[in-house]
């Protein structure tokens, strides 16, 4: 049972109305009687339990990708007698909220809620944590009783709460170094000074950062402009300005990003790239630095690179019933080629970690070939190529066939060569999975005839392709029946009568009326039909009509089915829309 607290009434009768369930309960059960797993799977975790005593049962079925890790924490709290809340209007009060540094807060996901007595009470989405239990009674001086909350919301809850407090601190940071700084005319004059007063800068930057990280930003831009330096946020896909700092704080920041990724300080006048970690809620996340000199000043672009968010499972990406199901069907296939294409920005990369933690399930000897890597997989032989030196993605395939591997993952397919030396490792028993720039799944067919592969080759080698496309979701908080403009209906072919919905903006969207973003995708499955297409050169409308007559839903109509069921706008489908 989940308890909605909007007052601290609501919390303490949650605290104390949940009881625990009887000792007999089993977890399997519990999490059968949910919905959670199927009999086979309680069936194949228990068989595991018994070769590794060691586990417990809910990390095995975590291990196996059969529950999430919310789901078993849920219904251990559920057993245990913690109750599982969700904060409807519930205002945290201030000194509650100050009793845990807010660095240890972000860091262990924790949120306090409420000073009862010497108890703390506190919601975080593992409360069987004993480490972090114990490092919040050390801190806090309190008797700790823990509420269930799910991930989504404390980090939602946790980003409002703290992101006025960041405000504050990068606000004060750059007055402070505005100070320093000022009587410097020369921006080396001024980057010398900061180095020997440092400790402001490094506030600002980690502030940045760390707003860039709880805002779940893909990219943090940081740009000289006329008389000011600009911080802007890349979120959802969307680039929004976050704040302006003085011009001569451009030097001290991109002097300490220099140093987080070990860059040349010295060096001004040729691009650098640098990478770089930091730990939030306890998760590593990976920084990409890339700075550029521009005619006013450097101009520097940093990657967030988080596990939690881009690491997902192939479940977790949104696909319908038929997609999933014939997905994982051509990653059964022991060799053969498998591309993910779509724009850039449109989460191709995401897609096929995904696809690799799916084939990883069955102990194959996985190598990728990437530009750069973007995520360390455990278990996955991963390597950087370096164009400079001649280390291409094709020059590392020849090698790669060399080390025995059952799945290859090339991080794109750039040109004839690369496309050459996959189809070679397809055709001698290797399954290859990799990326293209393409607008659909049936015009990679010809992208890929056009580069020189032969029509027979690529018939007898190409498993699937799926095309993809991200679109933003409508906020729940703020959605509202949309008017669309009647142009929009006719471009979509849409009834005068259907009813759509968009988010009107609000203070947890930030005023955007969107959160979040989710896949819009076609799979085009090769079947002898389409094969028999290819190896004839049919063209790419021929094979999308086939395509469409064995199942395959097209990007469009994908889209506007979303925007059907409210989940997203049509402002976002004739965004996405190809032509």
């Amino acid at each position: 049972m989940e308890f909605l607290i909007n007052h601290p009434e609501d919390l303490t009768q949650a605290l104390a109305g949940t009881k625990p369930i009887p000792a007999d309960r089993k977890l399997g059960e519990m999490l059968l009687e949910t919905g959670h797993i199927q009999p086979a799977q309680l069936e194949l975790a228990l068989g595991q339990q018994q070769r590794d005593p060691r586990k417990h049962l809910g990390e095995i079925l975590v291990e196996l990708g059969h529950a999430t890790p919310a789901q078993v924490n849920a219904v251990l709290a559920s057993k245990l007698g913690i109750p599982s809340v969700r904060l409807g209007d519930y205002i945290i009060p201030p000194d509650v909220l100050d009793l845990l540094p807010r660095e240890l807060a972000l860091q262990y996901g924790v949120l306090p809620l409420a000073e009862l007595g010497q108890h703390l009470v506190v919601a975080m989405e593992n409360p069987f944590d004993w480490q972090t239990m114990e490092m919040l009674r050390f801190n806090t001086n309190h008797i700790i009783e823990a509420v269930v909350i799910s991930r989504a919301e404390l980090e939602r809850i946790l980003g409002r709460y703290h992101r006025e407090q960041e405000e504050e601190e990068l606000k004060g940071a750059s007055a402070e170094l505005e100070l320093q700084t000022g009587p410097y005319q020369d921006e080396v004059a001024t980057a010398l000074a900061q180095e020997a007063q440092r400790r402001p800068t490094v506030r600002l930057v980690n502030a940045i950062i760390s707003q860039g990280i709880a805002r779940g930003a893909s990219d943090i831009n940081i740009r000289p402009e006329r008389g000011r330096v600009a911080i802007y946020y890349r979120i959802d896909g969307h680039e929004r300005f976050s704040r302006a700092l003085h011009r001569s704080l451009l030097a001290p920041i991109v002097s300490r990003l220099k140093i987080l990724g070990r860059m040349d300080i010295a060096e001004r006048r040729l691009p650098q790239d640098g990478h770089a970690r930091v730990v939030r809620d306890g998760n590593p996340v990976d920084l990409r630095l890339s700075i550029i000199p521009t005619v006013s000043g450097e101009s520097v672009v940093i990657r967030v690179l988080d596990r939690r968010a881009g690491l997902r499972k192939a479940e977790e990406l949104g696909l319908g019933p038929w997609e999933y199901e014939t997905l994982t069907a051509l990653l059964s296939h022991n060799q053969g080629i498998l591309l993910v294409t779509g724009p850039t920005g449109s989460g191709k990369s995401t897609t096929l970690y995904a696809l690799l933690n799916e084939v990883q399930r069955r102990e194959a000897h996985i190598i990728t070939v990437e530009d750069p890597v973007e995520y360390d997989m455990e278990g996955i032989e991963q390597i950087q190529i370096a164009p400079a030196t001649g280390y291409t993605f094709a020059e590392a395939l020849r090698h790669i066939l060399r080390h025995d591997p059952d799945v290859i993952m090339v991080g794109e397919i750039r040109d004839f060569e690369t496309a050459q030396i996959a189809n070679r490792a397809a055709l001698t028993g290797h399954l290859v999975m990799s990326t293209l720039h393409t607008n659909d799944a049936a015009s990679t067919v010809t992208r890929l005839l056009d580069m020189g592969i032969e029509p027979y080759l690529l018939g007898s080698t190409l498993l699937g392709v799926m095309a993809q496309r991200l679109i933003r979701v409508n906020c729940p908080h703020c959605i509202a029946e949309d008017l669309p403009d009647p142009r929009v209906r006719k471009i979509l072919q849409l009834g005068k009568e259907e009813v759509f919905y968009r988010g009107r903006g609000c203070e947890e969207c930030e005023g955007s009326g969107y959160h979040g973003r989710v896949a819009v995708t076609e799979l085009l499955e090769v079947t002898p039909r389409i094969a028999s297409l290819i190896n004839n050169g049919a063209s790419a409308t021929a094979i999308q009509e086939e395509a469409r007559r064995q199942g395959m839903t097209p990007l469009n109509e994908h889209a506007v089915a979303l925007a059907r069921t409210g989940k997203t706008s049509l402002e976002e489908v004739t965004a996405i829309r190809v032509k």
